[in-house]
């Protein structure tokens, strides 16, 4: 796909920064700072190393290079955000394709798009202007918001409520059932799980990764929060808003996960405990019983105040000369009262 690239002006109002130098200057390209050339953009960081001439340059600070033209941003990590948001391509495909399969019910909004071998079950709504991809499955009653996508392979569960704009990428399953069972002499009886998801606006969930139903009522992730790849949110969830989780962690049944959390990769948390809000824990951390807002976590299990964990751990490699030292002590005591 070619990319025709804006001027340097019309970066600056991209990204909403202040312009330095030709603002009719036109990139070729976008590359790394250490690759890019004299006709290439690039979002420097002001750390990483930087060629000697750059065509555009975007920073917090001006580079030490030859530049062109230099847009001042106060962010540059958003400022990135929103030049690759304006490069993003495009769907490959409009409106209801003829080879998708739509049951007599389901309600499709103006400008939704709807790929070769969807499946949009009875009574599911798609949103205006969402974008369900091939081989996506919609279930039964399930409701997709406006302007959300659904990436190839997704299943959304019967009943499902995904809000708008989210992002639901390849493989992630939204409405499994949850993992319940009770003990009986014969064996482990199952027990239906009859709730539903529901999603608010602008959640993302990453490729497969799992939103189990919940067993009567709901599991939820709140309104922009971001789900990462091969994460397990188990029945019964619910997490606020605008919370970050990492890949592989798994959250068990019945726990509750308040506002901007951040959860490292591998972070395993125990079932119907409360993780307050603003509570960061390193990857991972395992969480096994009620945290408190703001609490800075890390470890195994269970996760423990991170800087007592910090200074345990540099503990842990000076033990052999603590023994040795302690053994020294021990036999000077004895020869001492002997």
């Amino acid at each position: 796909m070619v990319i025709r690239l804006p001027s340097a002006r019309e970066i600056a109002e991209i990204v909403g920064g202040e312009i330095e130098g030709d603002g009719d200057f036109v990139p070729n390209g976008i590359a790394e700072s250490e690759e890019a050339g004299p006709e290439d953009l690039t979002v420097w960081d002001g750390k990483s190393p930087i060629s000697k001439e750059v065509g555009v340059v975007v920073g917090g600070e001006r580079p030490p290079s030859k530049v062109k033209a230099f847009v001042k941003v106060g962010n540059y990590r958003e400022a990135l955000a929103r030049l690759l948001s304006h490069f993003e391509p495009p769907h490959p495909f409009e409106g209801v394709s003829e080879a998708a399969f739509i049951e007599e019910g389901a309600e499709i909004e103006e400008g939704a798009a709807i790929g070769p071998f969807a499946y949009i079950s009875r009574g599911a709504v798609i949103g205006r202007g969402a974008v369900i991809y091939p081989f996506a499955y919609v279930g039964p009653n399930a409701r997709i918001g406006e302007g959300t996508i659904i990436y190839p392979f997704a299943y959304i569960g019967w009943g499902v409520e995904v809000g708008k704009r989210c992002l639901i990428h390849p493989g992630a399953v939204v409405g499994a059932e949850g993992f319940g069972f009770v003990r009986t002499s014969e064996g482990w009886l199952r027990i239906p799980q009859i709730g539903k998801v529901r999603l608010g606006e602008e959640v993302r969930i990453g490729a497969n990764t799992t939103v189990d139903r919940a067993t009567f009522s709901e599991t939820v992730v709140g309104k922009g929060s971001k789900i990462d790849n091969l994460v397990q949110i188990a029945h019964n969830v619910r997490i606020g808003s605008h919370t970050v989780i990492a890949a592989q962690t798994g959250i068990a049944g019945g726990t509750k996960v308040g506002s901007y959390v951040v959860f490292g990769g591998q972070v395993g948390v125990a079932d119907h405990i409360e993780v307050g809000d603003g509570v960061i824990a390193a990857a991972g951390s395992g969480i096994a019983s009620n945290v408190p807002p703001g609490k800075v976590l890390g470890g195994k299990i269970p996760a423990r105040d991170r800087n007592r964990f910090n200074r345990s751990a540099a503990l842990f490699y000076k033990l052999p000369d603590i023994y040795a030292k302690l053994l020294e002590l021990m036999r000077k005591s004895s020869d001492s009262t002997g």
